[in-house]
């Protein structure tokens, strides 16, 4: 898989698109060049409306719009609905592929990170618990 045509395709579906997703990034596998041919393509949304019903029903949509586009299974997260340790993922890894609104998406990162750096003790505590658990130090 070809991480450059995969940020290639995502750019041009993202900017044939009406408004509606303010930025979206790739991240995962494919945006570390780590992905085997049978891995799907994470894809990350901000939209520019919340409210949960119509967020579900445009996601859905749009993983199948988005497969089409690429021809390969894409993973959509709404970043407008996910927990805090995943779009932190999102932010440091990922591939920015459009940005409609500079300011939405610096407002989004600052509350994100922030939110992030907050729960990041309590999120290493309760790591340690689990790895202490199954018996790694």
């Amino acid at each position: 898989m070809d991480t450059r045509s995969i940020v290639d395709a995502l750019r041009g579906y993202f900017e044939s698109q009406p408004d509606g997703v303010v930025c979206a990034w790739l991240f995962g596998s494919v945006a570390r060049g780590t992905a085997r041919p049978d891995s799907d393509v994470d894809v990350a949304v901000l939209c520019d409306r919340d409210p949960p019903q119509t967020l579900e029903r445009s996601a859905a949509a749009m993983a199948g719009d988005i497969e089409a586009a690429i021809g390969h299974p894409v993973d959509l997260v709404v970043l407008n609905r996910a927990p805090v340790d995943l779009i932190h993922r999102v932010l440091r890894d990922g591939v920015l592929l459009i940005e409609r609104n500079r300011d939405a998406r610096v407002r989004f990162e600052v509350k994100a990170r922030s939110e992030y750096f907050d729960l990041k003790p309590h999120l290493d505590r309760y790591r340690r618990a689990g790895e202490h658990a199954h018996g790694r130090p």
